[in-house]
């Protein structure tokens, strides 16, 4: 695992619309939109919240035997990210206004609109109930084509790493889809919370770290 280069941040979006595109959310958001215009344009969601973590926490990748990136996992301190959440990320874009020129106004304006669904079952502070501080994984993918090689192996265990290495008492994140929630828990993650609003439900997940009060004897 290592740290992603700015250079590579438009490959890094196509990588992670391909995984999500048939995922809860992406479907949501493009819900309406047909498939050719979605993947056009599609790269550019996931884009804007890297670019996001980009300036305010972390982006590492995992190469595969050509030294390309064949997945990535995208994280932070969640005291350092907007208090507004997922449209934290959307006031960033609005505020780089580059990476949203190249969607058309009216296609915007429907994604905007679909992704209400998708706010409203996120929460911000789910997690303080366990742990005020944690650190917080915003992004978790790899290439369909390289699932099974180890490669989600290398980037949970490297930035659980990393968040060690860094003093966090735990890392948290959430997932939409309950296909996941094995794996995660294959990791040492607890399911903390289940929360359902209207069509969707999030699975809150929680993984304490040796400086975490729990883990200490």
């Amino acid at each position: 695992m290592r740290r992603a280069r700015q250079d590579e941040r438009a490959a890094l979006a196509a990588l992670m619309f391909d995984q999500f595109y048939e995922k809860e959310e992406l479907q949501q958001q493009f819900s309406g939109v047909d498939g050719q215009t979605a993947r056009r344009f599609g790269p550019a969601v996931p884009g804007i919240g890297q670019g996001y973590y980009f300036t305010r926490g972390d982006v590492f990748v995992c190469d595969g035997a050509n030294g390309t990136p064949i997945g990535a996992i995208v994280g932070a301190d969640p005291r350092r990210l907007s208090r507004f959440g997922p449209l934290g990320q959307l006031l960033y874009a609005l505020q780089n206004g580059k990476m949203l020129r190249d969607i058309p106004r009216p296609l915007l304006a429907q994604l905007t609109r679909n992704s209400r669904p998708v706010m409203d079952v996120h929460s911000t502070k789910w997690y303080r109930r366990y742990c005020k501080h944690p650190y917080y994984i915003a992004q978790f993918g790899v290439d369909k084509a390289y699932r099974g090689s180890g490669a989600a192996r290398e980037l949970l265990d490297g930035v659980i790493a990393h968040a060690a290495a860094q003093g966090y008492p735990a890392v948290v994140l959430e997932t939409l889809s309950r296909e996941n929630v094995p794996m995660y828990l294959h990791f040492g993650f607890f399911l903390k919370q289940v929360y359902t609003c209207g069509a969707f439900t999030e699975y809150r997940l929680l993984k304490y770290l040796p400086q975490h009060p729990s883990q200490k004897a």
